[in-house]
Parts: C-alpha cells; sequence; structure tokens
C-alpha cells in the first residue's frame, strides 16, 4: 500500500540492470560509431564540397600559402540530422540501434517498457548537448555519475538503457519487426540509390565550387566569382562552359572545363580546361 502523492520506489533489479549494461553501451557506442562513420562517408562524398581546414603561411611575400589541407564535408547541420536520425528512428521502431541489438540492449522508460517515437526523438534531439564542451563529455559524465546512468537525453525523455534481459513488457512480436526492418532496409536501398544517382550527375558543380575553395586548376590564380552553363554530357565525361573573374586583374576569362568519372570512389576528376581571358588592363 501507498500513499496518495509518495514517490514509488524503483525496482530493484531495473535500477541495477542500468548498471550492468554500462559495459555494453560502450562497445554499443563503438559499434554505432563505425556504422554513422559509414553513413557520413556516403553522405559526404556525395554532397561534400572540397574546403581548406588548415593552412600555413609564408613568413615572406605576399602572404600566401606554403602548405594546406582540405576536406571534402557538408555542412555540419546535415551531418547532426543524419546522426540524430540514425538512433531516433531505430530506438523508435526497435527500441535499439544496431550497436545495442549487438549488445542486448534496449532503451526503455523508467518502468522497463518500450518507448515510441516521441521519447526516441527527444532523446536524440538532446544529443546536440550531450557531446558538449567535445568529445561526448557532458553526457559521458552524466552516465557514470548518476543514479540511473542515465545522460541528459534520458533524463529529458525519461529513459534508461538496460539489458534486454530486464525488459518489462512484452518483445515486440516477429511480423511487427519483420515488417519495420523490411520498411527501414527498403527506404535505405532507395536512398543508397539516390545518392549514386546524384553522385554521377548532380555532383560535378559540387567538384568545381571545391576546386575554388582550394584554387585548384584553373582556378589557380585566384577567382572572385563564376558561373557555368548548360553541361554537355558524354560517355563518362561531363563538360560544362564556365565565365569566371580573377580577383587580382578583375579580367573576365570564358572558356570550357571537363571532368572524367573515375567510379563512386574518387568520383569525378578534372580532365581538361580551356579558357581565354580578356587583355589584362593596367592602372
Amino acid at each position: 500500500m501507498s500513499v496518495a502523492g509518495a514517490p514509488v520506489a524503483e525496482p530493484i533489479s531495473l535500477a541495477s540492470a542500468t548498471g550492468r549494461a554500462l559495459p555494453r553501451r560502450f562497445l554499443a557506442l563503438v559499434a554505432d560509431t563505425v556504422v554513422i562513420s559509414l553513413l557520413d562517408a556516403i553522405l559526404n562524398g556525395t554532397f561534400g564540397v572540397e574546403r581548406v581546414t588548415s593552412s600555413v603561411a609564408t613568413t615572406m611575400g605576399s602572404g600566401g600559402f606554403t602548405s594546406f589541407t582540405t576536406q571534402t564535408t557538408v555542412d555540419w547541420p546535415w551531418l547532426a540530422l543524419l546522426w540524430v536520425t540514425y538512433y531516433a528512428v531505430l530506438e523508435g521502431l526497435f527500441g535499439a540501434t544496431i550497436g545495442k541489438g549487438l549488445a542486448g540492449l534496449r532503451v526503455t522508460d523508467l518502468e522497463g517498457r518500450r518507448i515510441g517515437p516521441q521519447a526516441a526523438i527527444v532523446r536524440n534531439l538532446a544529443r546536440l548537448l550531450d557531446v558538449l564542451p567535445f568529445g561526448y563529455l557532458l553526457g559521458g559524465i552524466l552516465t557514470l555519475a548518476t543514479r540511473r546512468h542515465q545522460r541528459l537525453g534520458d533524463r529529458f525523455a525519461g529513459t534508461i538503457v538496460v539489458p534486454v534481459s530486464a525488459l518489462t513488457s512484452p518483445p515486440l512480436e516477429a511480423r511487427v519487426r519483420r515488417r519495420r526492418a523490411v520498411a527501414v532496409a527498403a527506404v535505405t536501398a532507395l536512398l543508397l540509390v539516390f545518392c549514386a544517382g546524384f553522385a554521377y550527375f548532380g555532383r560535378p558543380p559540387l567538384v568545381i565550387e571545391g576546386a575554388k575553395n582550394t584554387s585548384n586548376g584553373i582556378f589557380s590564380a585566384g577567382v572572385t566569382s563564376y558561373t557555368l552553363g548548360s553541361p554537355r554530357w558524354g560517355t563518362g565525361t561531363v563538360t560544362y562552359p564556365i565565365t569566371y573573374e580573377l580577383a587580382r586583374t578583375t579580367q573576365t576569362c570564358r572558356g570550357f572545363i571537363t571532368l572524367n568519372w573515375n567510379g563512386y570512389f574518387p568520383g569525378w576528376l578534372f580532365n581538361s580546361s580551356e579558357t581565354q581571358c580578356s587583355p589584362r588592363i593596367y592602372p
């Protein structure tokens, strides 16, 4: 018998289960990181633009760079969306990501029951806070220090992570699990097909933009702006008319730039270019 309004004690088995899940949670994090890294590579390789990430300036001369490193990547909000979506969809549908499933873990409510999509979304949107200030530091400290080993997202959503044996609600019916797995696999396959198509037909302008960012090819002299005309497609090649303006001399240049397809990795690469600039006007 309990007094109305009094807190209900958490079952000892469920409370201890969150502690037993800790080593497995680390293994699950490693596995999920591998999966997300693969998804990141596909996203960056399809939609990413090459950018200069660091450089070493010369100590003499005009202030150019003696060396620099580059990275092909999309803007961080898209990577964060991919990261949150991976966790939220799988935990909302199955109660576990790939890593948690391999580790024999489930995300549940505070009574050990399956969670729904709403709790999964709230739990994983809060990952954007759990990663602060760097390297999942806040989430890691809370997971180790709190009584039920909850990171910030768990506290917002009212969830915990426990071994499968600690579930208090019946598991998903086999037919429901199969139907959801087929749906996730079908959507994933469609997205991969879309990425493959975009990598061939939609990526060339992104490769050209990356060349401008890193001052490669015809952009080595420094370009303030450029425009591309309609592409001419060949077998494994694409040619764009291009008009651009040189930064130092403000000359206008026109010509053509051709890219060759070398498979999904490395994708489109520069083959040749032919341009002609207007006469240089001195002050």
